[in-house]
């Protein structure tokens, strides 16, 4: 453990050993502050083993979860068991599971993750009472907004003008109704659990006291990227001023203003914790050509914290940043294709092409397909998509709520593209009535008419109408399902099977290792669907990521295609005006700061017909002249 603290520089080093009281670590690109939260954490576990607090870790990501708790098994074993490291929605979905009761939810609540749910509960709050909702679309971007800002209805008054009256009480009235309707469902969506959340710690004191006592340390990772209602939380399970706050963040990655993040809240921040301050300008990961024409770019907002030290770089692998020219987009694929083949196939996996909308990316890998190049836009995916994993998944869902109309929809629905047959919900509901069983038992006694779901539907009544053994049921389902996706040629019969299957078991095994193999069937639903379903790419693969995708990854090869303007910065950006620029600018600071060896900086003349002028950024880099 020594030898870790002792590799670290002076500046991470401090952070690390900070020891009481709120603490804010500005830490740039590749700055190493993953490192410095885990070892942060791991020392002080190593320093209290006689004690028994616990540490909360908070971050944004089920990946950067992951792999913080793997990082800190490595160093400490087995005692990790006194750290909790929580995506927020995980974190609430902890806390509601234990006292949601108070607010009428009970713990084996499910998760919406599909927003046609959540338009369709609009749609039966509508017809059910006299609440007008003329668009439930636009409604539920209204009700995002309320979440993410965290206001609740009482709230709501303070941002209409008097004039409005006739308006805020129609918005009151959907969110009022939209909430009881969730809580009469026992479902939550992603807005909805920070809102409860809240609710909970702000209407249960003593629950609010419980997390204070048990969480000793509270860490946050991408602070920036909060939103109110999350630092709304974390006011109220860490007391300002005094409460042992480790808050990580980076001013000029602000890039989720659309999801709530905002410049503001590192002020608050200092407003509210007054903390100590440590920078981590030292970045390990960008070459020094890289690191200069970031300082360059991002010094031109104003809007940062006035004393950010510039980065500096420390990695001495020599690279290259080079900026290439064309007169069409076509010819700006051409010439990025022309980069990408000088890798050789099985290092693709180093390359990523980052462009401001996945309009450009898709241009990319269409072209690159039709030349040979593997390449796929990769995209944080939240569901499964093969018919035969969401047979699996839909039944799960099912005996976990049992009277759910919109579930069983979904899974006599999903059922049909398997094999044609039409199982009709009505049917199944009728005969689950008139026979007195579950929909599910009654879904599995139709369906076993069919010869292909047959042996399916016995796993089902055996493993989880019989003894809700949801395990044994997922695997000898899959185990069904890869002889039934196999082909006498060896092609898949559902290509996206073998990815989903792969998925399902990675996520499983993770929420196995936080629950135990006792864990129950409404917390491995709920821990499912929190995390991404993401897809496995080949080594021979090209990456292609739009920048709010590409945050926080790392690769050899960087090539960012479409800098000009109107495409970076967009036009909706120019046309907002400064602010919506600076967050533009942030957008261009965290794209090129992906690579760890070489950037490649391209633009065209003429986009999709349209004439275009190079991006104010590249001026701003220092790149081309004015």
């Amino acid at each position: 453990m020594n030898i870790v603290i002792k590799d670290l520089n002076e500046n991470q080093r401090q952070a690390v050993q900070w020891e009481n009281g709120p603490i804010l670590v500005l830490a740039g690109p590749g700055s190493g502050k993953t490192a410095v939260l885990t070892i942060r954490i791991a020392n002080l576990i190593k320093n209290s083993l006689d004690e028994n607090f616990r540490i909360l870790g908070l971050t944004f990501t089920v990946k950067a979860a992951n792999e913080m708790q793997n990082r800190i098994q490595n160093i400490i074993g087995d005692d990790n068991h006194r750290v909790q490291l929580r995506t927020f929605h995980s974190f609430c979905t902890d806390l509601l599971r234990q006292h949601g009761s108070h607010l009428g939810l009970q713990p084996d609540f499910s998760v919406i993750t599909d927003d046609k749910d959540r338009v369709a509960i609009l749609k039966e709050l509508q017809d059910k009472s006299e609440i007008e909702i003329s668009n439930p679309e636009d409604a539920l971007k209204k009700i995002d907004i309320m979440f993410t800002r965290g206001i609740n209805s009482k709230e709501l008054s303070k941002h209409f003008k008097s004039d409005r009256k006739e308006q805020y009480e129609s918005l009151k009235a959907i969110f009022d109704g939209y909430i009881n309707e969730l809580i009469e469902g026992n479902q939550l969506d992603f807005g909805s659990m920070l809102y409860f959340s809240r609710k909970l710690l702000e209407t249960m004191p003593r629950v609010a006291r419980q997390v204070k006592t048990v969480y000793k340390y509270i860490c946050v990772d991408e602070f920036q990227d909060t939103n109110l209602a999350q630092y709304k939380i974390l006011k109220l399970i860490a007391e300002p001023k005094s409460a042992n706050l480790f808050v990580v963040a980076d001013d000029d990655q602000i890039i989720f203003q659309w999801n709530g993040a905002d410049p503001k809240r590192l002020e608050e921040l200092k407003k509210d914790y007054e903390p100590y301050v440590v920078q981590l300008p030292e970045n390990y990961r960008c070459p020094k050509e890289v690191v200069e024409i970031a300082n360059k770019l991002i010094q031109h907002n104003s809007d940062r914290l006035q004393s950010r030290i510039p980065g500096i770089s420390h990695n001495e692998m020599t690279g290259a940043v080079q900026v290439e020219a064309f007169d069409t987009f076509e010819d700006e694929i051409q010439g990025l294709m022309e980069k990408v083949m000088t890798i050789p196939n099985k290092q693709r996996d180093s390359c990523l092409v980052i462009a401001r909308s996945n309009k450009l990316l898709t241009q990319v890998k269409e072209t690159m397909k039709d030349n040979g190049v593997m390449a796929e836009i990769v995209s944080k995916q939240q569901d499964f998509t093969s018919p035969l994993t969401q047979t699996i998944y839909f039944s799960l869902k099912l005996a976990n709520t049992p009277s759910s109309r919109s579930i069983l929809n979904k899974l006599c629905s999903v059922v049909t593209k398997l094999n044609g047959i039409t199982i009709s919900a009505e049917d199944v509901y009728t005969k689950s009535s008139v026979e007195e069983i579950t929909a599910l038992r009654a879904f599995f006694m139709l369906a076993t008419e069919s010869d292909m779901l047959q042996p399916f539907c016995e796993i089902g009544e055996k493993e989880l109408c019989d003894t809700l053994n949801f395990r044994s049921f997922i695997d000898q389902s899959f185990e069904y399902f890869d002889s039934l996706n196999m082909q006498e040629d060896d092609d898949d019969l559902y290509p996206d099977y073998g990815e989903d299957k792969e998925n399902w078991y990675r996520i499983s095994n993770q929420i196995i290792r936080e629950y135990g193999d006792s864990v129950a069937l409404h917390i491995f639903l709920q821990e499912m669907d929190l995390s991404p379903k993401s897809k496995a790419l080949s080594r021979d693969c090209v990456r292609l990521q739009t920048v709010h995708t590409a945050k926080g990854m790392e690769f050899e090869n960087v090539y960012i295609v479409g800098l000009v303007e109107e495409q970076f910065p967009t036009y909706f950006a120019i046309k907002n005006g400064k602010k919506s620029i600076q967050e533009e600018r942030r957008n261009c600071f965290v794209a090129i700061t992906r690579s760890s060896k070489n950037l490649y900086l391209s633009y065209a003349k003429k986009y999709f017909g349209w004439n275009k002028k190079p991006s104010r950024f590249l001026r701003e880099m220092g790149l081309i002249g004015e």
